[in-house]
C-alpha cells in the first residue's frame, strides 16, 4: 500500500461522510480526486496526501486528527422510533453521529463522576410475548424502583439523567426520526438522543419514554430481531404501551379524569404534560373506551386539527438536557487553558461538539469566561420525581 498520511484510518472516512450525508462522488468533487480515490481510501488500499487529507478535512468540517484518532463503532442495536419508515440515509448519519457522541461521553466519564446506572432489567428471553397488563406492571415496577409515586412526573429528562441515562437533544434532520436509544455495553450507560427538530413539550416527553421501555424491556434484544416487520412491529407497540403507562398511571389518571371527551382531556394536559392523543390511546389500552366511542374520538380529533398541532403544545415548556452541559462547564471551568486543552483530545471542531451535545451556543467557541473553579464531581439534579 502507497504511504500517504500515517495513521490514517478509513473506517473514520467513511463514517464522516455518512455523518453528513456525503456521496463518495461529491467528496472527491469538493477534495479534487477520483471517485475511485474516495473509494481506495474506504478499503485501506490507500492513503490521502497529507495535502488531499486538508481537502477532505476542510470539506468535511472536521479537523485532521478526526480522520487519525481510533473509532468506537456502535455494536448493539439502535431502536428508532419510527425505524420502519426512517430513511437508510437517516439512520446512518444518526448511527455515526451517535458514535461520536459515544466517544465525547467516554471522554467525559474519564473526569467527571457519571450517576450510577440504575434502570431496571425486567426483559426476559419471551419479551415479545409480554402482554399489555404485563407491561403496565411493568411501568409501575420502574416507578417504584425510582421512588416515584402515580401522579404526573415533573421533569422526565431530568428523572433519566439522574439514573444514569444519557440524554441528548441534536438536530436529526429528518421528518421521520424522533428520538433513538442505545445501550452499547450495559457497563457503560446507555443514551438517548432527542430530536430538536419538532419543538413540542408533549411528544419529546413521550418520545423519551417510549426509548425509557427500549432500556427496560428490550436489553437483550438482537440487532437481528430489529429487522424482522413482525418483530419490530411488536417492539415499538411495547414501547408505545410502556411510554403510556409510565406516563399515565391508570389509577390515577382515570380518577382524575371528569368524562371521557377531548375536552376533558384537554383539561388534564397541563397537569400531565402528556398529548390529548396519548390519553385517548391510553384508555383504549386500559379498555374504558369501547370501539365506537374511541372511534368517534379520532375522529373528532382529527377535524379539530389535533393530529399535528393540539392546543398547549406551544405553552408548555420543552425539556432540556443538562448533564452533559454540567460536565463540559466542570471541565472548562478548571483552569485558564482547559478549553484548549479539551478541544485538543475531542477531533471535533468546537461548533460540531456544541452541537452533538446540545450545548449552549459558544460554550466553547467563544472566549473563556472567568469561572469559579470546580473539582470533577458527581452532578446531580434534584427534585425530578
Amino acid at each position: 500500500m502507497r504511504s500517504g498520511t500515517p495513521n490514517f484510518r478509513p473506517e473514520r472516512l467513511r463514517g464522516a461522510r455518512e455523518a453528513r450525508c456525503m456521496s463518495g462522488a461529491a467528496l472527491a468533487e469538493l477534495a479534487g480526486v477520483t471517485r475511485a480515490a474516495i473509494s481506495q481510501y474506504e478499503r485501506a488500499e490507500q492513503t490521502p496526501s497529507p495535502l488531499v487529507l486538508q481537502r477532505i478535512a476542510d470539506a468535511m468540517n472536521l479537523p485532521q486528527q478526526h480522520f487519525l484518532a481510533e473509532i468506537h463503532s456502535v455494536d448493539a442495536p439502535v431502536f428508532y422510533r419510527s425505524f420502519a419508515s426512517t430513511l437508510k440515509r437517516s439512520r446512518l448519519r444518526a448511527e455515526r453521529r451517535l458514535e461520536w457522541l459515544q466517544e465525547i461521553v467516554d471522554y467525559l466519564a474519564t473526569s467527571i463522576e457519571f450517576p450510577v446506572i440504575n434502570v431496571p432489567d425486567v426483559s426476559t428471553r419471551d419479551v415479545l410475548k409480554v402482554s399489555g397488563d404485563d407491561i403496565d406492571d411493568i411501568a409501575t415496577k420502574v416507578r417504584r424502583h425510582w421512588g416515584l409515586g402515580d401522579g404526573p412526573i415533573p421533569h422526565m429528562v431530568r428523572l433519566a439523567e439522574n439514573n444514569g441515562v444519557v440524554t441528548a437533544r441534536q438536530f436529526l434532520d429528518s421528518d421521520r426520526l424522533d428520538a433513538f436509544s442505545y445501550w452499547a455495553d450495559h457497563n457503560k450507560h446507555p443514551m438517548v438522543v432527542l430530536s430538536s427538530d419538532k419543538e413540542c413539550a408533549v411528544r419529546s416527553r413521550f418520545d423519551l419514554a417510549h426509548e425509557l421501555g427500549h432500556l427496560v424491556l428490550h436489553r437483550h434484544i438482537r440487532s437481528q430481531q430489529l429487522t424482522s416487520k413482525t418483530d419490530f412491529k411488536q417492539i415499538e407497540l411495547q414501547a408505545n404501551r410502556f411510554a403510556g403507562a409510565f406516563l399515565l398511571p391508570a389509577k390515577t389518571f382515570l380518577k382524575e379524569l371528569n368524562s371521557l371527551t377531548l375536552d376533558a382531556f384537554l383539561a388534564q394536559k397541563k397537569r400531565w404534560c402528556t398529548s390529548v392523543a396519548l390519553m385517548v390511546r391510553r384508555c383504549e389500552d386500559l379498555g374504558v373506551l369501547n370501539e365506537d366511542l374511541a372511534h368517534r374520538l379520532w375522529i373528532n380529533l382529527g377535524r379539530r386539527g389535533w393530529r399535528r398541532r393540539e392546543p398547549l403544545d406551544d405553552e408548555l415548556a420543552i425539556e432540556q438536557p443538562l448533564f452533559l452541559t454540567r460536565c463540559f462547564e466542570l471541565l472548562v471551568s478548571t483552569g485558564p487553558t482547559a478549553k484548549d486543552v479539551l478541544l485538543s483530545q475531542l477531533p471535533w471542531s468546537a461548533s460540531e461538539i456544541e452541537e452533538l451535545v446540545g450545548l449552549p451556543e459558544k460554550l466553547l467557541q467563544g472566549p473563556t469566561e472567568e469561572l469559579p473553579s470546580h473539582s470533577p464531581r458527581i452532578i446531580r439534579f434534584p427534585g425530578v420525581g
